[in-house]
């Protein structure tokens, strides 16, 4: 096993400062919002969509940063909400299906799909992985779904009325929740690095390039893993790129993408188990097309 830590710590920095540059803007952007009551005026235009997903209006902007930018910007705009144990579950299965939309297109587009396919296919796919959560009575499947976590980025009565005050106590939350973010994803970078490093991984025949490049964006994701998923696809057949492609859009970065809605109260054996289940499911509905055609 080859451990390179120059790799993680060079990972951990780069994604560190992405975090930084997206967390803490857009936290003090959602509590301004909720500050100013602008929020309830910016909810009303994506009511219908928010309805849909049986999610609270304000958690719009939380959607939009996360299907246009990245989960992080979707956590920020989230976190001050007060959302419960089902919102958070609601919200980690759509954003982990549908999230960097423009980069991921543009990784799968390099991969052969289409960008309007692949886009159309996970907006549809978005929402059919909520279908458990929207047709099975919620008491079936949680404990307490309107239990609420991460209380300390909640806003609250007792919050000073003092602007600049107010603006002090949010930049220290912000830097904080930062900061448990920058944790969390450095311990995922640190098992994925590892996991990269390991002797298995590295030298393997590339007939097992399917299976290399689902196990990388499973567990790395499509961002972090798109130089080994564009370098394996060389040595797969149409039917196995599509297969792995449309696979990885529905399930990847389990790890990190799921821990970051746990951390805040998500349901982790939903948000796994459901993701691949559908994920298996299209993998085998296109490798029984190909079968038959």
């Amino acid at each position: 096993m080859e451990f390179n830590f120059k790799e993680f710590v060079d990972s951990s920095l780069s994604t560190a400062k992405i975090i930084l540059m997206m967390v803490i803007p857009y936290f003090l952007l959602a509590e301004l919002l909720l500050y100013f009551e602008l929020m309830p005026i910016i909810a009303q235009v994506f009511e219908p969509l928010t309805t849909l997903l049986n999610l609270p209006p304000e958690a719009a902007l939380a959607l939009a940063s996360g299907v246009f930018l990245n989960l992080y910007a979707a956590i920020a705009f989230a976190a001050p909400l007060g959302l419960s144990v089902y919102d958070w579950t609601i919200l980690g299965l759509f954003l982990g299906v549908l999230h960097s939309i423009p980069v991921e297109s543009a990784i799968m587009k390099k991969l052969g799909i289409d960008w309007i396919k692949s886009i159309v296919f996970r907006t549809v796919m978005a929402f059919i992985v909520l279908t458990p959560l929207l047709i099975i009575p919620t008491e079936i499947l949680f404990d307490n779904p309107d239990l609420v976590k991460g209380a300390a980025y909640q806003i609250d009565s007792s919050m000073p009325t003092n602007f600049i005050n107010f603006i002090t106590n949010k930049l220290m939350e912000a830097v904080l929740l930062a900061l448990e973010i920058i944790v969390l994803v450095s311990l995922v970078i640190l098992v994925t690095t590892f996991i990269k490093g390991l002797k298995l991984l590295t030298k393997f025949d590339h007939h097992l390039s399917t299976i290399m490049a689902l196990i990388t964006g499973v567990l790395i994701g499509i961002t972090y893993g798109a130089g080994v998923l564009i370098k394996e696809a060389k040595y797969m057949t149409k039917k196995q790129v599509v297969s792995v492609c449309y696979f990885l859009m529905v399930a990847h970065a389990i790890i990190e993408d799921t821990l970051l809605f746990v951390f805040f109260g998500a349901d982790i054996v939903l948000l796994i188990t459901i993701r691949l289940f559908f994920a298996l499911l299209v993998f085998a509905i296109i490798s029984l097309y190909y079968r038959t055609n």
